[in-house]
C-alpha cells in the first residue's frame, strides 16, 4: 500500500513534470489535439449537503447529479476521440465556505489531509490557529486553512467530484481557470488536494498504486490556469473578474505577510456581509438586476435590512483595506468634494438663520412647496417625478465612475479582438449573464452560470438561463467551428440552443 510520504513526494514535484502548463504564467498556450472543447463557469460549489441532506443559505450549487448527467451526455456526443472540459473560474466558492472544525476528531482529520499533500501541522497547532473572528465568519485564506475548505466542498458535493473523476477515466482533460471566488487555487496544496481526490476516485481497490494513478491518469489530464489560456492560438479563455473593479485584485497575489491571499473589495463584502445576510435570506446575491437587491431586501425583510445597515455593513467597511477605497472611489471623491463643501456651507447657513429667528422667506417657501399635496406627484419619494429623475441620474453617475459591477464583458472582448488579430473566439464568465456576440467571423461567449438566478426585471421573460455552456468543435481544415451557446436541459436529458434576446 502506498505510504502518505510517497503520495506527498509525488505531488510535490507533479507540476515540474507537466511542462505544458506552468502555473503562474499570465497566458498559457495549449494545443487541443483536435478535441472538442466544452466551457462552463461560475458553478460556486460551497459546503454542499449537510448530514440531514439539507443546505445552509450560503450554498448556491444544487446540481451535482445534473452536472454528472451533463458530462455523460456531452462525452457521448463529442465529435473527437477525447474532449476538454474548461471550468472557467469560480468553480469552488471558497468565500462561502464557513464551516470550521470543532471536535478533536475534526482536527486530526485536518492534520492528516495536510500531511497527504506534504504540509506538516499538529492537531493542537491547528486548533490554536483559529481566531475568534474566524469562528463567526469562517477561515481566512492561509494555505492550510484553504485545504480545509476544499475538503468541506468535496464532502458536500461528492457526486460532482465523482463526475469529474469519471470524465478523467475516459482519457478526457479538465482545465481549471482561477476566478475571484477561488483565488485559493494559487496554493500548490489546494491544487494537489484536488488531484489526490480525483486519483482516489479512480482507484479500483486500496491495493492499486495511487502514485501510479496520479502520474498516469490525473497529472497529464488536469491543469490549472492562473490568469488566461489560449487554445490552438485562436480561442482565448479568461474568467473576466479583472475587468470588474469590485473583483479586481489590486497588487500581487499575497499580502505582505506572505501567508494570506490578497483578495479584492467585493470578496470582503461576500465574506463579512452577504454570508451573514444569506443565512436568513438565501439567494439575495443572485437577484438580477442588482440595483433591485436592496429595495427587495427592505420590502421583504425590513428589520434584516436595518440590521445590515447598522451592523453588518459598517463592520465590512471597517475590515476592507483602505487601498481599495482609494482604488474604487478616488476619482469620484475629487468630484464630490466641492459638493460636500457646498452642502456643509448651506447647512451652516441654515443653522445660523434658525438661530436668528427662523428660516428666510425663500427657504420657508420651498419647504411649504415640498410638503404641499399638489406637489406630491412631483416630490413623492415613492412615485414622484423628481425622485425618479434623481434615481436615473444617480445610476448614470455610478456608471460613469465605474462604481457598478458590469453586466456584460462584451466590450472588453471587442478590445481584445482589436489587440489580437489572431483571436477568433473569446469566452469569459464572471457576470452570470450568458451571452454571445458574432461579428465578422469572430465570436464572443459568456458561459453564464449553473446557479439559480432571481430575475425580477419586467424586461426579462422567465426562461431558464442557467446550466449554460460553450461548445467548440473543429472543421475539416482543423480550425475551430463554433456552436451557438447551449443549455443543458436536465429534465429532458438533452442540450438545446439558449434563447438570447438582444436588447438595445
Amino acid at each position: 500500500m502506498t505510504s502518505i510520504s510517497d503520495i506527498a513526494r509525488c505531488l510535490a514535484t507533479c507540476e515540474e513534470r507537466d511542462p505544458k502548463v506552468a502555473y503562474g504564467s499570465p497566458l498559457v498556450h495549449l494545443d487541443s489535439g483536435g478535441n472538442d472543447i466544452f466551457v462552463v463557469s461560475d458553478l460556486h460549489l460551497a459546503a454542499g449537503t449537510r448530514e440531514d441532506g439539507t443546505y445552509d443559505g450560503r450554498e448556491n450549487f444544487f446540481s451535482d447529479g445534473a452536472f454528472q448527467r451533463f458530462l455523460r451526455f456531452v462525452s457521448g456526443m463529442k465529435r473527437s476521440n477525447n474532449a476538454v472540459l474548461v471550468i472557467n473560474g469560480d468553480f469552488i466558492d471558497f468565500l462561502r465556505i464557513t464551516d470550521i472544525p470543532s471536535a478533536d476528531a475534526d482536527f486530526e482529520k485536518w492534520a492528516e489531509l495536510l500531511r497527504r499533500v506534504g504540509i506538516e501541522r499538529t492537531a493542537e497547532s491547528l486548533k490554536a490557529s483559529i481566531t475568534e473572528k474566524e469562528k463567526t465568519y469562517g477561515f481566512k485564506t492561509h494555505e492550510f486553512k484553504s485545504l480545509w475548505k476544499i475538503a468541506v466542498a468535496v464532502r458536500g458535493h461528492g457526486l460532482f467530484f465523482d463526475a469529474l473523476a469519471e470524465w478523467l477515466s475516459r482519457g478526457d482533460t479538465i482545465i481549471i481557470v482561477k476566478g475571484n471566488h477561488d483565488l485559493e487555487w494559487f496554493w500548490p496544496g489546494v491544487r494537489n488536494y484536488l488531484r489526490l481526490v480525483l486519483a482516489e476516485r479512480l482507484q479500483a481497490s486500496p491495493a492499486e498504486d495511487i502514485v501510479r494513478i496520479l502520474s498516469e491518469r490525473v497529472l497529464p489530464f488536469l491543469h490549472f490556469i492562473d490568469e488566461a489560456l489560449i487554445i490552438d492560438g485562436s480561442f482565448y479563455v479568461e474568467h473576466g473578474h479583472r475587468y470588474d473593479k469590485f473583483s479586481h485584485v489590486v497588487g500581487g497575489p499575497l499580502l505582505n505577510n506572505n501567508v494570506e491571499l490578497n483578495i479584492p473589495f467585493g470578496s470582503f463584502f461576500n465574506r463579512y456581509l452577504l454570508n451573514q445576510i444569506e443565512l436568513s435570506y438565501p439567494f439575495l446575491d443572485n437577484v438580477r438586476p442588482r440595483e433591485n437587491l436592496l429595495p427587495l431586501l427592505f420590502r421583504e425583510r425590513f428589520f434584516l435590512g436595518v440590521k445590515v445597515f447598522l451592523q453588518h455593513l459598517p463592520y465590512a467597511l471597517h475590515i476592507i483595506p483602505k487601498r481599495y477605497f482609494r482604488y474604487l472611489f478616488g476619482r469620484v471623491l475629487w468630484y464630490a468634494l466641492p459638493l460636500v463643501v457646498l452642502l456643509a456651507w448651506l447647512i451652516a447657513l441654515g443653522v445660523l438663520w434658525m438661530h436668528k429667528g427662523g428660516l428666510p422667506p425663500l427657504a420657508a417657501g420651498i419647504i411649504n412647496l415640498l410638503s404641499s399635496t399638489s406637489a406630491g406627484l412631483l416630490f413623492d419619494p415613492q412615485k414622484g417625478l423628481l425622485w425618479m429623475a434623481a434615481s436615473f441620474f444617480f445610476t448614470r453617475i455610478v456608471a460613469y465612475f465605474q462604481l457598478e459591477e458590469p453586466t456584460s464583458l462584451a466590450e472588453f472582448a471587442r478590445k481584445k479582438f482589436v489587440e489580437h488579430g489572431d483571436y477568433r473566439f473569446i469566452t469569459f464568465g464572471h457576470t452570470h449573464d450568458p451571452d454571445e456576440v458574432a461579428q465578422d467571423g469572430r465570436w464572443f461567449f459568456n458561459s453564464g452560470t449553473w446557479i439559480p438566478i432571481v430575475e425580477i426585471s419586467s424586461a426579462e421573460i422567465r426562461h431558464d438561463r442557467t446550466y449554460t455552456y460553450v461548445h467548440l468543435t473543429h472543421d475539416s481544415s482543423g480550425r475551430f467551428s463554433p456552436h451557438v451557446l447551449q443549455r443543458w436541459d436536465d429534465a429532458a436529458g438533452r442540450s438545446d440552443s439558449l434563447v438570447i434576446v438582444r436588447q438595445k
